[in-house]
């Protein structure tokens, strides 16, 4: 019977990662490819960012503030343009940095210092970093399931903790996904950890979450 349920559960896996990958195809050619497209690489727009710099700047300084340091290695989820590597520079941070994402176009906008691959997280085999993070990742195209399938494999990739932000439930705009920040921690409290953390109130109109997911 175990080996069934095991059997069982690596079927399940498959089919969601094979979804995942397949919705994001779709997202990027849809939706994200038209952005890097038809903005510069210093706008917050390229990525979808589409309230401007301020929020953008924002949402990258409640990152930084979970505790990340100097010497941390970090995989940027959904990096876009590599937006985060810069902000993490500016504040004096040095470590190793990843950034993956399955938008050739925004990939190939990104100086050739940074190192970076055209994929998605489960390319990245058995590599694990410090911190594992995802900005603006979970808004839009992806359901719960490919949501929380990602995201376990975020915090399988890290070392340290994983980092990531989602739209407050309810939303007001039926067409990006928004979740409950207590059923996400209650979720998240299933795995191994020493601490989890909501940060809310940073936007004025409280639109967005950031959780801090300590493994250590």
């Amino acid at each position: 019977m175990k080996n069934f349920k095991d059997f069982l559960k690596n079927e399940i896996n498959e089919s969601i990662s094979l979804d995942t990958k397949n919705r994001t195809e779709l997202l990027v050619q849809s939706v994200y490819s038209k952005y890097a497209s038809h903005y510069s690489k210093n706008q917050p727009e390229v990525v979808g960012w589409m309230d401007g710099s301020e929020n953008s700047l924002i949402r990258n300084t409640k990152i930084y503030e979970s505790g990340i340091d100097s010497n941390d290695s970090v995989l940027d989820v959904g990096c876009g343009v590599a937006h985060l590597y810069y902000f993490l520079e500016n504040q004096g941070w040095k470590g190793d940095y990843l950034g993956i994402d399955p938008n050739k176009k925004a990939i190939d906008l990104i100086e050739s210092k940074i190192p970076t691959i055209c994929g998605t997280i489960e390319d990245l085999k058995d590599k694990t970093f410090d911190w594992a993070i995802a900005s603006g990742v979970f808004n839009i195209g992806l359901k719960e399931k490919h949501t929380k399938f990602t995201i376990k494999k975020m915090i399988e990739s890290s070392n340290k903790g994983t980092i990531f932000n989602m739209l407050n439930y309810p939303y007001g705009d039926d067409n990006y996904m928004s979740y409950k920040s207590e059923e996400i921690v209650k979720w998240l409290k299933t795995f191994d950890h020493r601490k989890i953390k909501i940060v809310e109130g940073y936007m004025e109109d409280n639109a967005e979450f950031t959780i801090y997911f300590y493994k250590v």
